[in-house]
């Protein structure tokens, strides 16, 4: 998809993903769940303890085995297929790449932060389509990269758009005194998967992505 043809509407997006949560609200709502609640049990409290360090590495890797599930279900979901719930645990083929990429990622997007914020924003659109695509397309993590690149090309103030609104919707979903936050998180995970699509080229399985999101769900 070359520049000129890249379109992506944020508010869209996000509406097409509360949607598409209302047709599956428990399905979508216990997946986040799972999501946020397991890999936090483990985070520590004192930053200096090396038990602390510890459980983070062990909140590292269960983050990025459930990021394989949930990222597989997403995907397929759009696709027009409703995978088993057991599923987030259970995909872990790119378990590897994943882990690795996430590492990376936070080194150089770390490295852009500390030159003064911009380059660190510039870095994390410029590569936000890494992992998906490692779960995707069977990518190796170098390849991923420069794919996201060439995704985002272009781009970049519209998905920092987007960035924004899903800002806004995690800061609501935490203000609904905070439970808010298990229905937040799915739909931005969807509007994500959504415009991960539209910059694929790929028509959502049975749906017209052009159309109104509202209409454009799976259904059982």
């Amino acid at each position: 998809m070359d520049n000129q043809s890249k379109q992506i509407d944020a508010g869209a997006a996000i509406k097409w993903g509360w949607e598409t949560l209302k047709k599956d609200f428990w399905y979508f709502v216990l997946l986040m769940a799972i999501v946020i609640i397991i890999p936090n049990i483990f985070n520590g409290t004192n930053p200096k303890s090396a038990t602390n360090f510890f459980w983070n590495i062990i909140s590292l890797l269960l983050s990025t085995w459930l990021t394989c599930g949930i990222t597989k279900i997403l995907l397929d979901y759009l696709r027009g297929k409703k995978d088993e719930m057991s599923l987030i645990f259970t995909y872990i083929k790119p378990f590897g790449n994943v882990l690795l990429a996430n590492i990376l990622l936070t080194i150089i997007i770390g490295i852009g932060f500390v030159l003064l914020i911009i380059p660190g924003i510039y870095l994390a659109l410029k590569y936000m389509f890494t992992v998906y695509l490692i779960i995707d397309k069977d990518m190796g993590v170098m390849d991923a990269m420069k794919k996201s690149a060439n995704m985002t090309e272009g781009i970049k103030l519209e998905l920092f758009l987007f960035g924004l609104i899903a800002l806004g919707v995690i800061l609501l979903g935490l203000i609904a005194l905070g439970i808010g936050i298990f229905v937040a998180v799915p739909v931005i995970y969807l509007a994500f998967t959504f415009i991960y699509f539209q910059l694929n080229g790929e028509g959502i399985k049975g749906l017209n992505t052009n159309a109104n999101p509202a209409e454009s769900a799976p259904k059982q």
